[in-house]
Parts: structure tokens; sequence; C-alpha cells
């Protein structure tokens, strides 16, 4: 009897072992979301913002979904009229300071055509009782926004204007101006400083779209092309989407916006000759279709960028990542 039960109490520990030494093969989740239109992508992956809630008279600090921290003086906030503003403020804050983020956002650092450096955007939105307040002068917001290693030299502050047309873009980035009748009115802080290595600091006294900026210095532009190829599909006609992401730095250029786009061909001539990923994307039967290649731009050169059914959101962190 003792026997028998040594027998099949090894029987099992050999099986068991057996079992758990063969090799699983992985199974690849098949992507099946479906949407109605670019839109719909965009909306999608769209930076959600967040709502905090201060006390006009004591003010207050917090920080944002990406780290960046908020602080607001005591008694800083007036109305319209110039009131002042006592109570509860609802501070709606998002912050853009990813290359993808910017990218599926709209939120391009580009000023009147000319690309911008980036340390960081952020919007910043105060209200009470659904009506727009606005900070006075003399009180400015602080905006630490968090980079990773050294904090870049030679930021400047720069104001986002609403554009008309948001088919690429929602905002352009302009310098502040002291008689700007927008969102500048009584700015005096125009300044963006280096906070111990690690942060920007934004101190700016108008709130709405801030962006910690600097342009290029003497970029040599080339010309050349980005021809799309889709692996198991036909390229839609319109509707595709095209940028340059730049490796060392967070700068995103729209492919075509100083050039063209033609039957599956960016032109582009506005890039410098600079490691950079392009990066296309677009709708094929509801499907999300995306594809990157690495270069670094020559003048009289193509690049091919081959695009593959993929899951956009994964897409969008591999952006961030880049």
């Amino acid at each position: 009897m003792k026997t028998t039960k040594i027998i099949y109490t090894t029987g099992l520990l050999l099986s068991s072992f057996l079992f758990s030494c063969r090799k699983t093969t992985p199974v690849s989740t098949p992507v099946t979301t479906t949407y109605s239109s670019m839109d719909e992508v965009f909306g999608q992956l769209n930076l959600q913002s967040k709502t905090l809630t201060v006390d006009a008279a004591i003010g207050g600090s917090f920080f944002g979904n990406s780290g960046t921290h908020y602080n607001f003086y005591p008694n800083a906030f007036k109305t319209a009229s110039g009131a002042n503003v006592t109570g509860s403020v609802q501070i709606e804050v998002t912050e853009y300071l990813q290359k993808g983020d910017m990218l599926f956002s709209k939120m391009l650092p580009i000023s009147n055509n000319e690309p911008l450096l980036s340390g960081g955007e952020i919007n910043v939105v105060a209200t009470q009782g659904g009506q727009e307040v606005f900070l006075k002068w003399g009180y400015p917001l602080i905006a630490s926004v968090p980079v990773s290693g050294t904090a870049p030299t030679g930021m400047k502050l720069f104001t986002g204007q609403p554009n008309l047309d948001t088919t690429q873009m929602k905002a352009n980035w302009v310098l502040p101006v002291r008689d700007s009748a927008k969102y500048m009115i009584g700015i005096f802080v125009q300044h963006v400083g280096s906070g111990g290595g690690d942060t920007l600091n934004i101190v700016s006294d108008s709130l709405r779209l801030c962006n910690a900026d600097q342009f290029m210095t003497s970029p040599i532009y080339q010309t050349f092309t980005v021809t799309i190829a889709v692996t198991g599909a036909t390229l839609p006609s319109t509707g595709v989407f095209g940028y340059t992401l730049y490796d060392t730095y967070k700068g995103v250029w729209p492919l075509g916006r100083i050039g063209s786009y033609s039957a599956g061909v960016f032109t582009e001539m506005h890039v410098p000759n600079i490691p950079v990923h392009f990066v296309v994307f677009t709708l094929i039967n509801g499907k999300f279709y995306g594809g990157t290649l690495g270069a670094t731009p020559a003048t009289g050169s193509n690049y091919t960028v081959t695009l593959t059914q993929q899951d956009a959101v994964a897409f969008k962190t591999q952006l961030n990542n880049l």
C-alpha cells in the first residue's frame, strides 16, 4: 500500500514538473477598437485635465496630473470687472509635457510656422460659479514643470493664441506683449527660469496657455520626401497625418506644413538635419494604422514609413517614450 502511494505521488510530481517545463506560446490580442473618424481618435487620446478647488483668500498649491506643481498667492483672483474674488475657486490644469501628448492633443510647439523647442506646455483656467476669473496685478501664478536631467537654458515664456483652424494645431505660441488685449492685460512678470536643475519655473500673471520655449538656433533645414507604405491594406486618399518628432528635444513638427502631401508622399522642407522620428497614422476601415521611422533628414533623400494596424493608445505611449 505504501509503495502504491509513493508511485502515485511521484507520478503527480513528474506530471507537474513536465507541465511546468512546457514552453507557452503567447497569445496576441487582436486590435478590435473601431473608430468612425480621426476626430474620434484625437478625442480619445487628447489629454484629460485635472480640476481642484482653492480658497481665494488663502491661495494654495497642488500637483497636476504630470507632476507640475502650481502655487497661487492669497487674494490673487479678480472678476472680469476687477472685483475681488472670495470663496472657492475651481482651478483646471492640463499639462503637455511629452511629445505624444502634444501631438494627439494638437498642442504643437510652433510659433508662426517656426518650430519651438519646448520645456513643457500648460493650460490653467480658473472659474467660480461657471464664470472665468483672472489674476490680479502683482499676484502671479508659479508653475514648476518637471524636466528630465538638467533644465534647459535659454527658455522664454510663450503664451498660446487659439487657432480658428484646429485641424493640426489648437494654438499658436507667441512671446507675450504688455498691451496684448487677450490674456496679457496687466502682465509684468514674463519669466521662465531653472529651479534646482530639475524644474522650469513658469511665472506669469496671466492664466490660460503658457509654454516654456525657445527658437531653434540657426537650423539647417532639409528638403526631402516621406513615402507611406501599408501592410495588408490600402492607404486612404484622405485623413493621413504625418509628423516629425525631434529625438533629443521636445519638438513636434507636422509633415507637409511647409511643403505638401499627395498620394501617400509628404514633401517636407522645414526639418533640420538632426536625429528625428517620422510618425504617420491614419484610419483604414475604421482601424488605426500607424508607423514610425528614425532618421537624420538629408536633402534629396526619401524615407519610407510602413503602417501596420495598432492599438492607438499604445501607439501614443510609444511616441511619449521617443
